[in-house]
């Protein structure tokens, strides 16, 4: 009898605690996000590391040993765990890096501005670490990809090529985007540019995003009074480092107009569509994306197979 009470018991708490984290859940989607997504970066084999730049943490996550360094930079809100669909299948022939920009995941400041300059010279220091000696791929999502253009402005002898998915940076009218969405409506119409017209959207969801939205990276990012000067637009004739563009074709932030622009200003450049994938299709469309990338890793610069450096 006392072993039947016993079970009982640790079937009722093992039930509390998960209802328990299923409420957590509902009411902080993209923590929970977040925490599920590290962790499976974590099981997939990639490793923690932490270095201080500016005086703030900037976290980062490895794996694999040899073969050209990849680093993977994601958009605004987004974190390290965003990529953890990707990046051990990258590992493979890889080595791969994926960065938590400032003011994101784990990496510093928790409060305050998050100037575009913090979040190039992140970038820089955690490239120079990991790749002191040979150039690297950067893969960037929106923001992340706004971040690896400034950076290979910068710096174009360390970057080998650019894989751009869905990336902001360009002067573009986004005056009919909800970036700070006041009720459902508003979070209902920004979720479907981002996710896609037929994404699942929850009224859970919907009042978290309109609960966090005024603490969220984003607002963050756009405290700096000089943000204008960052945008890519007079830099894009210096990227002559081969570029890829991946898109979501239902991106409703920067749709395919904006994808074929940003092919058009830059002097070597691809653009690969994909359907049913919306702003983020390393996460909506993972195997495709997925296939793309790979496909733009094995592509060499012709400049760099006629010198012998591959």
């Amino acid at each position: 009898m006392k072993l039947v009470i016993t079970a009982t018991l640790i079937v009722v708490v093992v039930t509390l605690i998960a209802g328990a984290a299923a409420l957590w859940a509902r009411r902080n989607p993209l923590l929970a996000f977040e925490k599920m997504t590290r962790s499976q970066l974590k099981r997939g084999g990639m490793q923690r590391n932490e270095i201080v730049v500016s005086g703030e943490p900037v976290v980062y996550w490895t794996a694999g040993e040899t073969g050209t360094t990849v680093v993977l930079v994601h958009g605004v809100n987004d974190q390290a765990g965003t990529w953890a669909g990707i990046g051990a299948r990258l590992a493979k022939q890889n080595r791969v890096v994926a960065i938590d920009l400032p003011g994101h995941g784990e990496s510093g400041p928790k409060k305050g501005a998050l100037p575009m300059r913090n979040m190039i010279d992140a970038l820089a220091a955690v490239v120079n670490l990991n790749s002191p000696d040979e150039p690297v791929i950067l893969v960037g999502n929106s923001m992340g990809g706004w971040v690896s253009m400034l950076y290979a402005s910068e710096k174009p002898e360390r970057v080998r090529r650019l894989v751009l998915e869905n990336a902001s940076g360009m002067a573009w009218d986004l005056s009919h985007v909800p970036i700070a969405p006041r009720d459902r409506d508003e979070a209902r119409r920004l979720l479907r540019m981002v996710q896609g017209p037929d994404a699942p959207l929850p009224d859970y969801l919907l009042d978290a995003m309109v609960r966090i939205a005024p603490d969220l990276p984003q607002a963050r990012v756009l405290q700096q009074p000089d943000l204008a000067q960052w945008l890519v637009d007079s830099r894009l004739a210096a990227l002559t480092m081969p570029v890829a563009l991946i898109w979501g074709r239902q991106d409703g932030l920067l749709p395919q107009r904006y994808a074929e622009t940003l092919r058009s200003r830059l002097p070597d450049a691809t653009l690969e569509l994909i359907d049913h994938a919306a702003h983020i299709p390393h996460r909506q469309v993972p195997a495709e994306f997925s296939r793309l990338l790979l496909a733009a890793l094995a592509i060499e610069p012709a400049a760099m197979v006629e010198s012998g450096h591959v």
